[in-house]
């Protein structure tokens, strides 16, 4: 991460390229390859007081720009956790972090058949995920997806996992009304893992601002939900209130979301974010990791060619032996619906 030595320093880095304020990439990372270490030193040694690397503003590689190198050696270049099957790879040619991940959490997950209150059909099953993360977040007014109506993963978590919109199958609002497990994350019809809101483990930290647990596809950072010790960002007024997207900016960190869970606020909706601030990478929602899975029940297409309330719709499909009602509505969908969920 980058670590201030000055405050003129933080200043400019805050503004260069590599230090865009979302946790991606090192400023002392001359060589661009995502680790800080002797390559590092070696390459600001040729690169001595040339221009090609600058970090303090004064034009020359020199002084200040060893002290960036060894002020942040040995740090990982970006917030993610050291999870069995995650990897990631910052390509700054590219402009972007490539994440792959087996979507499954370092924490355990359910159980979901209903021993402790809470039933769900699906398991949750290894996935072979590959997502993109824009290092530099472009923002915009009129992104090309609308995050509301996205069916799917919108972000990825520090940990590998994703989390999707605040909706369900078919429009319900699953944090408040859907069960989760004491993670707050639940799986989807096809096995993967993800939260709908902030995760439990989101609360741990050091007291103060809350620590980054994801990235939007937008390649904004999603922040845990407080804004100092025991102040909540979502209870900011004024320059510093959330937008309706659910984010903010600051001179540290730049513009970020903030994320919250049903079980800490109830009035937390949208959970994590109400749209995507900047432009998002449209390759995530393509499919083969990053589309899918529907927006934590699937996609429902049957309920809604059927004008089926999503209530229903949710009781019938989770029903054993009535999961293909979500895509395949039929008369027997239509009689359990009308016996036994008010359909």
């Amino acid at each position: 991460m980058h670590h201030a030595l000055t405050a003129g320093f933080t200043l400019f880095i805050t503004s260069t390229v590599l230090a865009a304020g979302n946790g991606l990439g090192c400023t002392g990372d001359p060589t661009q390859d995502g680790a800080v270490n002797t390559d590092d030193v070696l390459e600001v040694i040729n690169l001595w007081g040339s221009s090609a690397f600058d970090v303090d503003g004064d034009g020359l590689c020199g002084a200040s720009e060893l002290l960036a190198v060894l002020a942040d050696w040995g740090s990982p270049c970006h917030p993610f956790k050291d999870v069995s099957g995650l990897s990631v790879e910052l390509d700054y040619t590219a402009g972007v972090a490539i994440i792959t991940s087996t979507n499954i959490p370092e924490h355990p997950t359910g159980p979901f058949d209903g021993s402790t209150g809470c039933y769900n059909p699906n398991s949750v099953t290894p996935q072979n995920d590959t997502w993109r993360i824009p290092l530099h977040p472009v923002p915009t007014d009129n992104p090309s997806v609308d995050y509301l109506a996205q069916m799917g993963q919108v972000g990825v978590m520090v940990n590998g996992t994703t989390y999707y919109n605040p909706y369900d199958a078919g429009g319900i609002d699953a944090p408040s009304t859907i069960c989760m497990d004491d993670y707050y994350g639940h799986p989807s019809p096809d096995g993967r893992y993800h939260y709908h809101q902030a995760p439990l483990w989101a609360y741990d930290g050091l007291p103060g601002h809350s620590v980054i647990i994801g990235y939007s596809f937008d390649g904004y950072p999603v922040y845990g939900p407080f804004e100092d010790t025991d102040v909540y960002a979502m209870d900011l007024t004024g320059d510093m209130a959330l937008d309706e997207c659910n984010g903010h900016e600051d001179a540290v960190r730049g513009y970020h979301y903030h994320a919250v869970a049903y079980a800490d606020r109830s009035d937390g909706f949208p959970w994590v974010q109400g749209c995507f601030r900047g432009e998002p990478d449209e390759s995530n929602f393509a499919g083969g990791g990053g589309g899918g899975g529907g927006g934590g029940g699937g996609g429902c297409d049957a309920c809604a060619q059927h004008m089926i309330p999503p209530p229903v719709c949710h009781c019938v499909h989770n029903t054993p032996g009535y999961e293909y009602c979500c895509m395949d509505w039929d008369a027997a969908c239509q009689a359990y619906a009308e016996e036994f969920c008010g359909g």
